[in-house]
């Protein structure tokens, strides 16, 4: 799948088009890049199908994976994919320290998921950074293409 990441005249879209053709897209707002940025680093890094990005390869759109209607009937992985997302845009602004990653993440799961090391931590918050890093040189009306898998 690819994502893109569109500056639009001070707004931002999301655009992921599957393999098959198939597309969704959305306007976000002002905070969502850094959000989505932090899914796919921690989808990908932790290989989490479930998460936001892997549902949306599943056939879910934007919209429905935003809906409050939808999200009680998402699979448990997408939980699991947005505790370990805001965590890590926690330890990348100060909110979190790296120590106590894991048991954040343990306070909203009861669990810290398989794979989740101090080395995985390191590389998701510099692979965060770099993407954050990209994103903010992005020009007006261009875009940042990531590849899901």
């Amino acid at each position: 799948m690819r994502i893109r990441f569109q500056k639009e005249h001070g707004g931002h879209r999301l655009i992921c088009t599957r393999r098959d053709g198939s597309f969704t897209q959305s306007a976000v707002g002002p905070s969502l890049p850094e959000h989505d940025l932090a899914h796919f680093v921690v989808e990908s890094e932790l290989r989490l199908d479930q998460g936001f990005f892997g549902l949306i390869n599943e056939g879910y759109s934007i919209q429905q994976l935003g809906d409050p209607a939808v999200i009680p009937s998402l699979p448990a992985g997408s939980m699991e994919a947005e505790v370990l997302t805001r965590t890590l845009q926690g330890l990348s602004n100060g909110a979190v320290a790296q120590s106590d990653f894991g048991a954040s993440v343990e306070a909203e799961l009861s669990r810290v998921p398989k794979g989740l090391t101090d080395a995985v931590i390191t590389h998701m918050l510099q692979t965060y950074v770099t993407l954050l890093n990209s994103w903010d040189n992005v020009a007006e009306g261009a875009a940042l293409e990531l590849r899901w898998r």
